[in-house]
Protein backbone atom coordinates (compact mmCIF):
# COMPACT_ATOMS: atom_id res chain seq x y z
CA UNK A 1 0.00 0.00 0.00
CA UNK A 2 1.17 3.53 -0.82
CA UNK A 3 1.78 6.11 1.92
CA UNK A 4 -1.45 7.82 0.85
CA UNK A 5 -4.11 5.57 -0.67
CA UNK A 6 -7.47 6.82 -1.95
CA UNK A 7 -10.05 4.22 -2.97
CA UNK A 8 -13.36 4.79 -4.78
CA UNK A 9 -13.94 8.21 -3.24
CA UNK A 10 -17.35 9.89 -3.68
CA UNK A 11 -18.50 13.32 -2.53
CA UNK A 12 -21.00 15.91 -3.74
CA UNK A 13 -22.08 19.34 -2.43
CA UNK A 14 -25.60 18.99 -3.78
CA UNK A 15 -27.81 16.28 -5.19
CA UNK A 16 -27.22 17.23 -8.83
CA UNK A 17 -23.56 16.46 -9.47
CA UNK A 18 -20.58 14.74 -7.87
CA UNK A 19 -17.63 16.96 -6.96
CA UNK A 20 -15.59 13.76 -6.60
CA UNK A 21 -16.81 10.67 -8.44
CA UNK A 22 -15.19 7.25 -7.83
CA UNK A 23 -11.66 8.65 -7.44
CA UNK A 24 -8.76 6.29 -6.68
CA UNK A 25 -5.02 6.96 -6.59
CA UNK A 26 -1.89 6.31 -4.52
CA UNK A 27 0.95 8.62 -3.50
CA UNK A 28 4.38 7.27 -2.44
CA UNK A 29 6.07 8.42 0.75
CA UNK A 30 8.45 11.31 0.21
CA UNK A 31 7.14 12.15 -3.26
CA UNK A 32 6.12 15.53 -4.68
CA UNK A 33 2.75 15.12 -6.40
CA UNK A 34 0.82 17.84 -8.21
CA UNK A 35 -2.92 17.65 -8.80
CA UNK A 36 -4.14 19.71 -11.74
CA UNK A 37 -7.44 20.30 -13.50
CA UNK A 38 -9.76 23.05 -14.65
CA UNK A 39 -11.90 24.97 -12.16
CA UNK A 40 -14.54 22.72 -10.67
CA UNK A 41 -12.68 19.52 -11.51
CA UNK A 42 -12.66 18.38 -7.87
CA UNK A 43 -9.00 18.88 -6.98
CA UNK A 44 -9.51 21.24 -4.01
CA UNK A 45 -12.33 19.05 -2.73
CA UNK A 46 -9.87 16.14 -2.61
CA UNK A 47 -7.46 18.27 -0.52
CA UNK A 48 -10.17 18.95 2.05
CA UNK A 49 -11.28 15.31 2.09
CA UNK A 50 -7.71 14.15 2.76
CA UNK A 51 -7.52 16.16 6.00
CA UNK A 52 -11.09 15.49 7.08
CA UNK A 53 -12.40 19.03 6.53
CA UNK A 54 -15.16 17.44 4.45
CA UNK A 55 -16.81 14.13 5.26
CA UNK A 56 -16.63 11.64 2.40
CA UNK A 57 -19.83 9.91 1.34
CA UNK A 58 -18.25 6.62 0.37
CA UNK A 59 -14.84 5.19 -0.33
CA UNK A 60 -11.70 4.98 1.79
CA UNK A 61 -8.71 7.19 2.54
CA UNK A 62 -5.60 5.66 4.11
CA UNK A 63 -2.77 7.79 5.46
CA UNK A 64 0.28 5.75 6.53
CA UNK A 65 -1.95 2.64 6.81
CA UNK A 66 -4.50 4.51 8.97
CA UNK A 67 -8.07 4.47 7.64
CA UNK A 68 -9.51 8.00 7.93
CA UNK A 69 -12.43 7.88 10.37
CA UNK A 70 -13.78 9.69 13.41
CA UNK A 71 -11.55 7.51 15.56
CA UNK A 72 -8.34 8.25 13.62
CA UNK A 73 -8.88 11.81 12.40
CA UNK A 74 -6.77 13.43 15.14
CA UNK A 75 -3.89 11.01 14.53
CA UNK A 76 -4.09 11.69 10.80
CA UNK A 77 -4.20 15.47 11.28
CA UNK A 78 -0.99 15.15 13.28
CA UNK A 79 0.57 13.72 10.12
CA UNK A 80 -0.94 16.13 7.59
CA UNK A 81 -0.66 19.91 7.33
CA UNK A 82 -2.44 22.11 4.79
CA UNK A 83 -1.62 25.56 3.38
CA UNK A 84 -4.60 27.29 1.78
CA UNK A 85 -4.92 29.72 -1.13
CA UNK A 86 -5.45 32.81 1.05
CA UNK A 87 -2.97 32.99 3.97
CA UNK A 88 -5.10 35.66 5.69
CA UNK A 89 -7.60 32.90 6.51
CA UNK A 90 -4.94 31.07 8.52
CA UNK A 91 -3.64 33.95 10.64
CA UNK A 92 -4.52 33.88 14.34
CA UNK A 93 -1.76 35.76 16.17
CA UNK A 94 -1.02 39.50 16.26
CA UNK A 95 2.61 38.89 15.24
CA UNK A 96 4.40 36.33 13.09
CA UNK A 97 5.86 34.78 16.24
CA UNK A 98 2.41 34.47 17.85
CA UNK A 99 0.97 32.96 14.73
CA UNK A 100 3.60 30.23 14.48
CA UNK A 101 3.22 29.62 18.24
CA UNK A 102 -0.54 29.08 18.00
CA UNK A 103 -0.39 25.52 16.72
CA UNK A 104 2.38 24.65 19.18
CA UNK A 105 0.23 25.87 22.08
CA UNK A 106 -2.63 23.67 20.88
CA UNK A 107 -0.22 20.73 20.91
CA UNK A 108 0.76 21.65 24.50
CA UNK A 109 4.41 22.12 23.57
CA UNK A 110 6.55 23.23 26.53
CA UNK A 111 6.71 27.08 26.42
CA UNK A 112 10.44 26.92 27.14
CA UNK A 113 10.95 24.99 23.89
CA UNK A 114 8.73 27.15 21.71
CA UNK A 115 11.12 29.99 20.87
CA UNK A 116 13.73 27.67 19.43
CA UNK A 117 11.08 25.86 17.35
CA UNK A 118 9.59 29.14 16.11
CA UNK A 119 12.95 30.60 15.08
CA UNK A 120 13.97 27.31 13.44
CA UNK A 121 10.96 27.06 11.17
CA UNK A 122 10.78 30.79 10.46
CA UNK A 123 14.37 30.55 9.22
CA UNK A 124 13.50 27.67 6.90
CA UNK A 125 11.21 30.04 4.97
CA UNK A 126 13.49 33.09 5.40
CA UNK A 127 11.09 34.92 7.74
CA UNK A 128 13.14 35.00 10.97
CA UNK A 129 13.66 38.78 10.60
CA UNK A 130 9.89 39.33 10.67
CA UNK A 131 8.94 37.48 13.85
CA UNK A 132 7.73 40.67 15.57
CA UNK A 133 5.89 41.99 12.50
CA UNK A 134 2.13 42.10 12.10
CA UNK A 135 1.05 39.48 9.53
CA UNK A 136 -1.41 41.91 7.94
CA UNK A 137 1.45 44.25 6.96
CA UNK A 138 3.40 41.60 5.07
CA UNK A 139 3.37 41.05 1.32
CA UNK A 140 1.38 38.18 -0.15
CA UNK A 141 4.48 36.03 -0.58
CA UNK A 142 5.67 36.77 2.96
CA UNK A 143 2.26 35.87 4.36
CA UNK A 144 2.37 32.55 2.55
CA UNK A 145 5.84 31.89 3.97
CA UNK A 146 4.50 32.48 7.47
CA UNK A 147 1.60 30.11 6.81
CA UNK A 148 4.09 27.46 5.68
CA UNK A 149 6.25 28.04 8.78
CA UNK A 150 3.20 27.57 11.00
CA UNK A 151 2.43 24.24 9.35
CA UNK A 152 6.07 23.12 9.45
CA UNK A 153 6.29 23.84 13.17
CA UNK A 154 3.69 21.11 13.68
CA UNK A 155 6.18 18.69 12.10
CA UNK A 156 3.78 16.93 9.71
CA UNK A 157 4.90 14.15 7.41
CA UNK A 158 2.64 15.41 4.62
CA UNK A 159 1.92 18.98 3.52
CA UNK A 160 -0.92 19.80 1.14
CA UNK A 161 -0.66 23.11 -0.72
CA UNK A 162 -4.16 24.04 -1.91
CA UNK A 163 -3.50 26.54 -4.73
CA UNK A 164 -1.19 28.36 -2.33
CA UNK A 165 0.48 30.46 -5.06
CA UNK A 166 -2.59 31.40 -7.11
CA UNK A 167 -2.99 34.84 -5.47
CA UNK A 168 0.67 35.82 -5.89
CA UNK A 169 2.45 37.74 -8.64
CA UNK A 170 4.91 35.80 -10.83
CA UNK A 171 7.92 36.61 -8.62
CA UNK A 172 6.05 35.70 -5.43
CA UNK A 173 4.85 32.48 -7.06
CA UNK A 174 8.38 31.48 -8.05
CA UNK A 175 9.71 32.32 -4.56
CA UNK A 176 7.13 30.12 -2.84
CA UNK A 177 7.67 27.29 -5.31
CA UNK A 178 11.40 27.42 -4.55
CA UNK A 179 10.60 27.18 -0.83
CA UNK A 180 8.35 24.18 -1.44
CA UNK A 181 10.97 22.40 -3.55
CA UNK A 182 13.68 23.08 -0.97
CA UNK A 183 11.47 21.78 1.86
CA UNK A 184 10.76 18.64 -0.12
CA UNK A 185 14.46 18.10 -0.64
CA UNK A 186 15.64 18.94 2.90
CA UNK A 187 12.78 17.67 5.07
CA UNK A 188 11.88 14.48 3.16
CA UNK A 189 8.25 15.57 3.26
CA UNK A 190 5.47 14.10 1.16
CA UNK A 191 4.15 17.07 -0.82
CA UNK A 192 0.76 17.33 -2.52
CA UNK A 193 0.22 20.55 -4.46
CA UNK A 194 -3.13 21.54 -5.93
CA UNK A 195 -2.07 23.95 -8.67
CA UNK A 196 -2.71 25.65 -12.00
CA UNK A 197 0.98 26.45 -12.37
CA UNK A 198 2.34 24.28 -15.19
CA UNK A 199 5.91 25.30 -14.38
CA UNK A 200 5.47 23.87 -10.89
CA UNK A 201 4.08 20.68 -12.38
CA UNK A 202 7.28 20.18 -14.37
CA UNK A 203 9.27 20.04 -11.11
CA UNK A 204 7.05 17.42 -9.43
CA UNK A 205 7.52 13.64 -9.34
CA UNK A 206 3.97 12.65 -10.26
CA UNK A 207 0.90 14.35 -11.72
CA UNK A 208 -2.78 13.56 -11.16
CA UNK A 209 -5.12 15.18 -13.69
CA UNK A 210 -8.71 15.74 -12.56
CA UNK A 211 -11.67 16.32 -14.87
CA UNK A 212 -15.33 16.62 -13.87
CA UNK A 213 -14.74 14.95 -10.52
CA UNK A 214 -12.77 12.00 -11.90
CA UNK A 215 -9.13 11.10 -12.38
CA UNK A 216 -8.45 11.62 -16.07
CA UNK A 217 -4.80 10.60 -16.08
CA UNK A 218 -1.91 9.82 -13.73
CA UNK A 219 1.76 9.85 -14.66
CA UNK A 220 5.10 11.59 -14.57
CA UNK A 221 5.30 15.21 -15.78
CA UNK A 222 7.01 14.14 -18.99
CA UNK A 223 4.12 11.76 -19.76
CA UNK A 224 1.40 14.31 -19.02
CA UNK A 225 2.87 17.59 -20.24
CA UNK A 226 4.09 16.36 -23.61
CA UNK A 227 0.58 15.27 -24.61
CA UNK A 228 -0.58 18.52 -26.18
CA UNK A 229 -3.86 17.08 -27.43
CA UNK A 230 -4.74 15.69 -23.99
CA UNK A 231 -3.92 18.94 -22.17
CA UNK A 232 -6.03 20.93 -24.61
CA UNK A 233 -8.96 18.53 -24.16
CA UNK A 234 -8.66 19.04 -20.38
CA UNK A 235 -8.71 22.85 -20.83
CA UNK A 236 -5.20 23.07 -19.41
CA UNK A 237 -2.28 25.21 -20.52
CA UNK A 238 0.35 23.58 -22.68
CA UNK A 239 3.82 24.46 -21.29
CA UNK A 240 5.62 27.16 -23.27
CA UNK A 241 8.59 24.86 -23.87
CA UNK A 242 6.33 22.19 -25.37
CA UNK A 243 4.55 24.71 -27.62
CA UNK A 244 7.92 25.95 -28.80
CA UNK A 245 9.16 22.42 -29.49
CA UNK A 246 6.16 21.71 -31.71
CA UNK A 247 6.51 25.05 -33.52
CA UNK A 248 10.18 24.34 -34.18
CA UNK A 249 9.31 20.89 -35.47
CA UNK A 250 6.76 22.35 -37.87
CA UNK A 251 9.47 24.65 -39.19
CA UNK A 252 11.67 21.67 -39.91
CA UNK A 253 13.93 22.00 -36.87
CA UNK A 254 14.60 18.51 -35.55
CA UNK A 255 14.78 18.89 -31.78
CA UNK A 256 13.45 16.23 -29.40
CA UNK A 257 10.16 17.25 -27.78
CA UNK A 258 11.12 17.81 -24.16
CA UNK A 259 10.21 20.11 -21.30
CA UNK A 260 13.85 21.10 -20.83
CA UNK A 261 13.71 24.88 -21.29
CA UNK A 262 17.49 25.21 -21.02
CA UNK A 263 17.93 22.87 -24.00
CA UNK A 264 15.46 24.98 -25.96
CA UNK A 265 17.32 28.18 -25.13
CA UNK A 266 20.55 26.62 -26.36
CA UNK A 267 18.88 25.52 -29.59
CA UNK A 268 17.40 28.96 -30.23
CA UNK A 269 20.79 30.58 -29.64
CA UNK A 270 22.37 28.14 -32.08
CA UNK A 271 19.75 28.92 -34.74
CA UNK A 272 20.19 32.65 -34.21
CA UNK A 273 23.96 32.39 -34.68
CA UNK A 274 23.42 30.63 -38.01
CA UNK A 275 21.54 33.62 -39.45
Amino acid sequence: MEFIEVKNLHFHYDSESHAVNDVSFGIPKGSYTTIIGHNGSGKSTIAKLLVGLLELESGEIYIDDLLLSLETINAIRNKVGIVFQNPDNQFIGSTVRDDIAFGLENRCVNPQDMEEIIVNYASKVNMEAYLDSEPTKLSGGQKQRVAIAGVLAMQPEIIIFDESTSMLDPQGKEDINKVIRQLHKDQNLTIISITHDIEEVTKSDYVIVMNQGKVAKVGKPSEILLDEEFLTSMQLDVPFAVKLCYLLKKKGVEIPVTIDTERLKEELCRLNLKK
